[in-house]
């Protein structure tokens, strides 16, 4: 599966990807900020994959430009609650400073609000990354009451947080060249090797969103109107 919208490409993260995402984890730059600081091997991360590969963990790596600069999560999804846990990273330490971890995480954000129908999200944040702290809370993210003297703190966004503290994202985003909304989601192939396609072409078709349907080959494409 791919979604485009906002001027950025998410891509269902495959087996394929898997090695690349294994080296960004064991660089110091990424695995300072994680919980899980070991050393990655390629016999855990291929039983890592295993493990999330399903329809209750969302890994997706993000394109800007033709380049794969960072990977996106909603993983431990609740669907009777409606919820699941965020995270992101970008890669490249140039697009760090930028808008796009901005946009990738407001990427993944409409589709589990806007698709997914979620209620709310959580983010489990390292209480010495200042950084992806304030990240979350201009999102609207507020810590949950009793984290505040542990070393990984939860936070929680509802639906009306995030569409209430983005507003003046979208207007930003204009201004500085990236184009919004304008969703666009293709099933591939490789969806429908399990039964993640019927899944997710489920929801979509179930989401309050008016889309144009065309079928290529193997693929579906789901286009906003």
């Amino acid at each position: 599966m791919k979604v485009e919208t906002n001027g950025i490409m998410i891509e269902r993260l495959q087996e394929k990807d898997i090695e690349l995402v294994r080296e960004w984890r064991n660089s110091d730059y990424i695995r300072n900020f994680m919980n899980f600081r070991e050393y990655i091997t390629p016999e855990m991360q291929k039983k890592w994959f295993e493990s999330i590969n399903n329809f209750n963990n969302f890994y997706f790596i993000i394109h800007y430009k033709g380049k794969k600069v960072g990977l996106g999560n909603i993983k431990n999804v609740n669907w009777e609650e409606r919820s699941g846990e965020a995270g992101v990273f970008v890669v490249d330490k140039n697009l760090l400073g930028s808008f796009l971890p901005v946009v990738g995480a407001l990427t993944m954000s409409s589709l589990v609000f806007d698709i997914f129908d979620f209620h709310k999200l959580y983010a489990q944040i390292r209480v010495d990354n200042k950084r992806a702290k304030k990240f979350n809370r201009v999102f609207g993210y507020k810590m949950l009451p009793g984290e505040e003297n542990k070393e990984s703190q939860m936070h929680i966004l509802s639906k009306e947080d995030f569409y209430k503290s983005t507003k003046k994202f979208f207007i930003l985003m204009k201004t500085m060249g990236f184009s919004t909304k304008n969703l666009k989601i293709v099933i591939e192939p490789v969806d429908f090797e399990t039964d993640f396609a019927e899944r997710i072409i489920k929801l979509i078709e179930q989401s309050p969103l008016l889309f144009d349907v065309k079928r290529t080959g193997n693929e579906i494409i789901y286009t906003e109107v």
